[in-house]
């Protein structure tokens, strides 16, 4: 057919572009919004599309452009004319840009160019892992932690002070197979490096289990093991400037204490909320007063935000916690100084 040729590196043209363009607007909400300049996927990604075309093919496209002539460049629907927020502006640049690949896809197959529709294929994929990362957000994420489990979940808060017995990492896979939903590891008086070592083994634990794992107060220690989620306390650094080290990505948590902590740390920007001591305890240097079963009930039903009950829960005072319905349980001594922590774990869940 006269002209076809022309016409397939016209729509490749057209839709480089496009691509380009819709990748550009996601790198500007990761660049000047997130304020994440090393967000390494779309660098690649983006990489992989300025070297899609070899420069002939991109010489050939240039030259059958008919920018003027473009009905598109006379449409403007409705849906193009509103964005509710930089999340719809991010998805639509995403979909634009695997719309675009798609079609650069099947049209470099009629002028042979098999590497071209190969790579663009591969592209498109990326985009969809991409998609997925940037449009789940931190609350979805933390929401499906507990959302796994029929009952709340059992969140076991790791601290080497009140471990008796002699393989850490065997016991907490014991835990693991036992049941325990999520795994949190705090150390305050151990060394960096034996915090980091401990962080990254407990982390390829938890992978092994599809189960999040959590570090507690030190945001350079979350990042560095490639932790699911960053818990802080009281007096730890505020959420603001723990993202500036975890990024925008990683769900953090704050421990309460009372009400006025929990809303507190909702307009702050928590993820989900750590409220306790429900009972007395003695896994804290300073503890702070028993806020009991009614002040849990309260919590949970004012705060929009999942609520983990923490503070001298065991066997014999779980139903009465889960009955008041937080979204997660956790334990420390209740399983830590057991000496068969699977049966601790059953027992718990039981």
């Amino acid at each position: 057919m006269p002209g076809s040729k022309t016409a397939v590196f016209r729509v490749l043209d057209a839709n480089l572009n496009r691509l380009r363009e819709g990748l550009r607007v996601v790198e500007e909400y990761c660049r000047l919004v997130q304020n994440d300049v090393s967000f390494k996927q779309l660098k690649e990604i983006r990489h992989r599309a300025q070297k899609l075309y070899s420069p002939e093919l991109e010489s050939l496209c240039l030259q059958a452009r008919q920018a003027d002539n473009d009905v598109g460049s006379r449409t403007y629907s409705a849906s193009e004319a509103a964005r509710e927020n930089f999340l719809a502006v991010v998805q639509a640049g995403l979909k634009r840009a695997q719309e675009a690949g798609r079609v650069i896809e099947e049209y470099a197959k009629i002028i042979q160019e098999d590497d071209v529709s190969r790579r663009a294929k591969e592209l498109r994929f990326s985009l969809y892992t991409l998609e997925k990362k940037l449009i789940v957000s931190r609350r979805d994420k933390v929401v499906a932690w507990f959302d796994r489990c029929r009952r709340s979940t059992l969140y076991l808060v790791v601290d080497e002070a009140f471990y008796q017995g002699h393989d850490l990492l065997a016991d907490l896979k014991a835990a693991l197979t036992a049941g325990v939903g999520l795994l949190q590891l705090r150390q305050k008086h151990a060394t960096d490096r034996h915090f980091l070592d401990l962080a990254r083994r407990c982390k390829a634990l938890c992978a092994a289990f599809q189960v999040p794992f959590i570090v507690n107060d030190r945001p350079d220690i979350a990042r560095l093991a490639a932790a699911d989620g960053l818990h802080l306390g009281q007096d730890d650094l505020d959420i603001a400037a723990a993202r500036l080290v975890v990024g925008e990505e990683m769900p953090i948590g704050r421990s309460t204490h009372s009400l006025e902590q929990a809303l507190a740390a909702v307009d702050e920007g928590a993820d989900y909320l750590g409220f306790g001591p429900v009972f007395a305890t003695p896994s804290k240097e300073n503890p702070d007063p028993v806020v009991g079963i009614d002040g849990l009930r309260e919590v949970v039903s004012r705060v929009s935000l999942p609520v983990v009950a923490i503070g001298g829960i065991d066997r014999e005072n779980i139903a009465a916690v889960r009955d008041a319905g937080p979204a997660g349980i956790a334990v420390i001594r209740a399983i830590l100084a057991s000496s068969d922590f699977a049966q601790a774990a059953r027992g718990l869940l039981n």
